[in-house]
């Protein structure tokens, strides 16, 4: 495949806008960090540092999404366009595997990098490394449910890395599985949307947006997710007035109660026509005349104004939010060591000797923690095993109508003695159990880890509040320094520890630093958001589906019916229904030991962050007061010099703020 000579337009636009808005933000963070450092801040330095880090190396997240058949593995090669180097593709257009039965049989997110690489990563968080030709080959779906089960039951998701152009300006594109192929793979789906800027929902224009297909587009998207809707222009098919008309109705009257159809731009409801063969085509071969008829610029000038301008802009919030608020921390010493060259010597190295007995005490309390996510763990557990158990029980009592609602147009029997009519009946019950368990953990579950995550994140922030008054008393008793009024004594502290357990719960790595600028509940809003899928499937081990019933126990139900045909349908539900009830009877017991071991793993990793984060700050006040003591026990000359310092550090410090603020105004200009 040849080389493309210019950068996509989007991927310019993208990292014109992205280099331009960081610049003013990652300096002033830099230097806060160096201010940090200076006054042996080690800690929040490095936090500060971490914060410019993850300015930096923004990325922009996509994933394209809809039905199986829709065209969503095109569109994608489409958007990915032609590479900055040859790959070898083995005949395929682009890197996502197309086919004429519904092929995309994990999500996928592709990264740019030279050469290509492909990692599978399972729901035990490990991963295997994948040769691209392996990937090309054999990542697509079988026809074979129980064959797709047995390839890809592990697998949660291939992280792929690609020289494609658009990826090269920081954006990680997923192509994701048919929403409605697969329960399970659904709710991976729904999982991803909450990890991403935007979702690209492709319908066709020769099945147009069914209200069962936008219901489920609804479900699974996560809230705050930008949506762009795209039809894909089917075997030609142009986009005229009555299409459009036809699909402004259907979206934005009938789904979203808007206004009717009287020749409105769709674009701003974020409706786009594409001939994605014509657009993926034209990429591949340079063809710029296909790519224009296709319609892909239009849509690819939207996508890029959204990333390049209303994701900048949360992304900037976010971080300028992170560096401000442990700006106040530096703030906040400077003050206390002011304060500390204004002291009387006698009387401070009188109140240090008292207020050693707090400070021990103090350093011991991260000792507590262990007990407390102990107890919240416990309780998680309890309830979420008992909720599951009640689960099976309505899935057994509601088998029994499902199985009644199977037709039977003849011999029942001489069905199920067919291999592949054994493997659907199979693979029904199967599906039936899975979407049920799939869905409780979207509800039930999700509600009682939220709960109990309140209650611990309440405990911890008391905590942290007690350990910050302490301290207080210990500046006060020193110095005579107080806590301004509305402001926190251990500023922004409460929020990162809780935003970092928070995230950590269900791997969401960028809530980890400093919880986001919507605090830490807003940072469990999101990763209690994700639980559902979590639980389903990494707990409960719901890949596929649950293999409740399998062919080998179909098979002996089946043989154990014997007489005429009299009653022979009904009889074979009832054996059917036996063997999968005898399974799920067993389910709760089997299951239990799996939550217990998951919740475990959780909480430990949050334990050990909360205890680091808490122990880390405690390590950080007590070398600030040992420095006030140092400070406050030299000769005036040096006192002199300390203030100037410190007056040059606040100075600065000054300016970084006011930097920040500039940033943000940068980022807000559209």
């Amino acid at each position: 495949m040849a080389n493309t000579e210019n950068v996509s337009e989007l991927a310019e636009r993208i990292k014109a806008g992205v280099d331009q808005a960081k610049s003013s933000a990652t300096r002033a963070i830099d230097d806060l960090a160096g201010i940090a450092e200076s006054l042996a801040m080690r800690e929040t330095s490095d936090r500060l540092r971490e914060t410019g880090r993850q300015l930096r190396s923004d990325t922009f997240n996509i994933i394209v999404m809809g039905r199986f058949k829709n065209g969503k593995s095109t569109l994608l090669n489409a958007l990915m366009g032609g590479t900055t180097v040859p790959v070898d593709l083995q005949g395929h257009k682009g890197p996502m595997v197309v086919d004429d039965l519904p092929a995309t049989a994990i999500l996928t997110g592709v990264q740019y990098a030279d050469p290509p690489f492909v990692k599978a990563w399972g729901f035990d968080s490990k991963a295997e490394e994948w040769t691209f030709s392996r990937y090309l080959q054999e990542s697509s779906l079988y026809y074979d449910e129980e064959e797709n089960i047995k390839r890809f039951a592990h697998i949660r998701q291939f992280e792929m890395g690609f020289p494609a152009t658009l990826c090269q300006a920081g954006v990680i594109v997923y192509d994701s599985p048919g929403l409605d192929e697969n329960p399970t793979r659904s709710a991976v789906t729904r999982d991803a949307t909450g990890r991403c800027d935007a979702a690209i929902v492709v319908y066709r224009s020769d099945s147009p947006m069914g209200m069962s297909e936008l219901d489920e587009v609804s479900r699974v998207v996560a809230d705050g997710t930008r949506v762009f809707s795209v039809v894909n222009l089917m075997h030609g098919k142009k986009a005229d007035e009555k299409l459009k008309g036809f699909f402004w109705n259907k979206y934005v009257r009938d789904h979203q109660q808007g206004p009717s159809w009287t020749g409105q731009d769709l674009a701003t409801r974020g409706i786009y026509f594409v001939d994605a063969n014509q657009a993926r085509d034209g990429r591949y071969t340079g063809d710029q005349r296909m790519i224009e008829a296709s319609g892909l610029l239009e849509f690819e000038k939207r996508l890029a104004a959204f990333l390049n301008e209303e994701r900048l802009h949360e992304h900037l919030k976010k971080y300028a939010t992170q560096a401000s608020t442990m700006a106040a921390t530096v703030e906040q010493q400077i003050a206390q060591r002011r304060q500390a060259t204004q002291a009387d010597q006698a009387r401070l190295r009188e109140a240090y000797t008292s207020i050693l007995p707090s400070l021990t005490a103090i350093k011991d309390r991260p000792a507590k923690i262990p007990r407390l996510f102990k107890r919240h763990r416990a309780r998680a557990e309890s309830e979420l095993i008992a909720s599951f158990t009640a689960l099976v029980s309505r899935i057994r009592a509601e088998l029994a109508g499902h199985l009644e609602s199977v037709e039977i147009s003849r011999s029942l029997i001489a069905v199920l003695r067919q291999e592949k009519m054994k493997r659907e009946v199979s693979d029904a019950i199967n599906l039936f159990v899975a979407a049920r368990i799939e869905e409780w953990g979207r509800t039930e579950a999700g509600a009682i880890l939220r709960s109990v995550l309140e209650e611990l994140g309440e405990d911890l922030e008391n905590e942290i509040a007690t350990i910050g008054r302490q301290f207080d008393e210990i500046h006060l008793e020193l110095t005579g320094w107080k806590v301004e009024a509305g402001s926190g004594s251990i500023v922004g502290t409460t929020d990162r520890v809780l935003g970092a357990v928070a995230g950590l719960l269900f791997g969401n790595v960028g809530a980890v630093v400093g919880g986001g600028a919507g605090g830490w509940r807003g940072a469990l809003g999101g990763a209690v958001g994700a639980a559902g899928a979590w639980l389903a499937i990494g707990a409960l081990g719901v890949t596929a589906a649950p293999v409740v019933i399998t062919v080998v126990l179909l098979s002996a139900a089946v043989a154990s019916i014997v007489g005429g045909n009299l009653g022979l349908a009904e009889r074979a539900k009832r054996a059917v229904r036996k063997v999968a009830d005898d399974q799920l009877r067993l389910m709760p017991e089997e299951k239990s030991a799996a939550i217990a071991r998951e919740l475990a793993e959780r909480f430990d990793a949050m334990e050990a962050t909360a205890t680091s984060e808490i122990s880390a700050l405690i390590d950080e006040e007590e070398r600030n007061i040992q420095e006030i003591v140092s400070i406050n026990q030299r000769e005036q000359g040096e006192k002199d010099q300390i203030l100037a310092d410190l007056d040059r550090s606040a100075t600065a410090l000054a300016a970084c703020q006011l930097e920040l603020k500039r940033a943000l105004t940068i980022a807000q200009q559209r």
